[in-house]
């Protein structure tokens, strides 16, 4: 079983009792056919990633069969300044189509595997943003979606085919997070509509032949 299939399991799982929306704390199980899923987190810090800042345990745990694997994010590194530039994977009039606004100036932060690509509207305000994140293995793949979209506050989402992760609705807008192998995709918009994020999610994913 995948990290991400692991993830999925454990989000329709708990969506069978009544857990807090408020819940900080992250957990992730995966387990072989006949296994319960367990983890505990064994510490917290607080994770930046382009605009996201949140608490995140530092540790993802899940049993694969019958062993433990602990895992976490990518850690943040150091990223250059945004420089006005086009996106090489998701076009300009695309966003605009996509999330319904004209846009604006677009920047770039050039980071591996593929440069942040962050749209603003024409009035310069925050348009959408779309993070690619190479991670060492499925699993820590897994948790940087789980640090844009945790689990307790967020609804699955499995598009385009063979991803999954999940969204949710924020006060200002919307974020879409998959992951397939040790690949994972984060888009932000400021509509409050999940379907504009995974449809920058899926145009990311063809054009770059993900």
């Amino acid at each position: 079983m995948t990290a991400a299939a692991g993830r999925h399991r454990y989000r329709d799982r708990g969506a069978a009792v009544a857990i807090s929306a408020a819940i900080a704390v992250l957990l992730v199980g995966c387990s072989s056919a006949g296994t319960d899923q367990a983890a505990t987190p064994l510490s917290t810090a607080t994770i930046t990633a382009g605009t996201l800042t949140s608490t995140v345990p530092t540790t993802l745990t899940s049993t694969v069969a019958g062993s433990t694997v602990l895992a976490s994010p990518p850690p943040p590194t150091a990223e250059p300044a945004p420089v006005d530039a086009a996106c090489p994977y998701l076009a300009d009039d695309v966003v605009a189509d996509i999330n319904g606004q004209h846009t604006g100036t677009t920047r770039i932060i050039d980071v591996a595997p593929y440069p942040v690509c962050v749209f603003t509207r024409s009035d310069g305000t925050p348009l959408a943003s779309v993070r690619i994140i190479q991670a060492d293995t499925p699993q820590s793949a897994v948790a940087a979606v789980d640090a844009h979209v945790p689990i307790e506050g967020s609804d699955p989402a499995s598009q385009p085919p063979g991803w999954t992760g999940g969204s949710m609705v924020t006060e200002t807008g919307s974020i879409y997070a998959v992951a397939k192998g040790t690949i994972a995709i984060v888009a932000e918009s400021n509509q409050q509509q999940s379907i504009k994020g995974r449809q920058m999610v899926i145009q990311t994913v063809t054009n770059l032949g993900l």
